[in-house]
């Protein structure tokens, strides 16, 4: 835009200059004809003087021959200026329409540059446009303007040239996960991972996006994440809730009870997600309770708030 804006400063410059050089132009021409007039007459009127001056026997003839041909060479080289002037100098109305025809020119050209410059500068933008719209779909993939597309579709180009940039596959996925691609966040967070498997951020988004999308499977890459993620912060919530709750799934109530008696304590007091940790905490206390006078009892149907992980409790309204 910036050059545009440039180009159109220069053009509107030189229009302005092409315009008055004509007045200016025509100034000075004038000048000279006025000069080459006054000239004229005033040779004329020498040699008129001179015939009077011969005529009353004032100057000697000799000298009024010498002076008189002298005065009419100048005149004829007066007159021939005069009226080379005249027939070189182009009309009125030919001067005005080679003036309308370069301004019209300096008008195709300006607006075929900017055209071009603004094409340039948005040609991302409106290939995808163009793709979306040949589907039927201008308001672009799941209600996001063209612009958004063309951006993560620009990132896609540069992780192709660069494939070993972990930031730009974490943007990458995050970019799919809000355009609600989860096969391609999947994937994303995959190549993420594998360039930097102890990246706590890559961690922690990957394992979320693997237990969000299958809450009830605690076992597999998601548990290798999650515990990975752990040994990085053993302060960290999510891990806590989901290394709780797939020791929970083995039975392993004693380990349940480290995880979420951990969790109690990184969670603010009154807030929704502890209150649901306080009472799956309890649930487990009552359950090893029970063990211990060898009274098996099963844990309360809904006493584990299966999904209701410190984020999501966090976000529920």
């Amino acid at each position: 835009m910036f050059v545009i804006i440039m180009l159109s400063a220069f053009l509107a410059l030189f229009a302005a200059w092409f315009l008055t050089r004509p007045i200016k132009g025509r100034a000075a021409a004038e000048g000279d004809r006025i000069a080459l007039e006054l000239t004229r007459e005033e040779t004329l009127k020498q040699l008129r003087e001179i015939d009077s001056d011969r005529s009353d026997g004032r100057i000697d003839e000799s000298v009024a021959k010498e002076e008189t041909a002298r005065l009419k060479y100048a005149l004829a080289q007066t007159l021939r200026a005069l009226e080379v002037g005249t027939s070189s100098a182009p009309s009125g109305q030919d001067k005005l329409r080679r003036r309308g025809a370069v301004l019209v020119g300096l008008l195709v050209v300006l607006t075929a540059a900017a055209g071009g410059m603004d094409y340039w500068q948005n040609k991302p933008a409106l290939l995808t446009f163009a793709t979306l719209n040949a589907k039927g779909r201008v308001s672009g993939v799941h209600g996001f303007p063209p612009m958004v597309l063309s951006m993560v579709a620009k990132l896609r180009r540069h992780l192709a040239h660069h494939p070993r940039d972990t930031g730009g596959w974490l943007e990458l996925a995050r970019a799919n996960v809000v355009l609600g691609n989860m096969k391609g966040a999947r994937s994303a967070y995959a190549r993420a991972y594998h360039l930097a498997p102890d990246d706590e951020a890559v961690l922690a988004n990957y394992a979320w996006l693997l237990y969000s999308a299958h809450p009830a499977k605690t076992t597999g890459r998601v548990y290798t994440l999650f515990r990975r993620l752990y040994k990085q912060d053993p302060h960290q919530q999510d891990a806590l809730w989901f290394l709780g709750l797939a020791s929970y799934n083995r039975h392993h109530f004693h380990k349940t009870l480290m995880y979420w008696a951990k969790l109690q304590k990184e969670l603010p007091p009154g807030s929704k997600a502890r209150s649901g940790v306080d009472t799956a905490v309890s649930k487990i206390r009552t359950i090893l309770a029970s063990e211990q006078k060898k009274a098996p009892a099963g844990l309360a149907q809904g006493a584990t708030p299966r999904g209701a992980t410190p984020r999501a409790l966090a976000a529920a309204p």
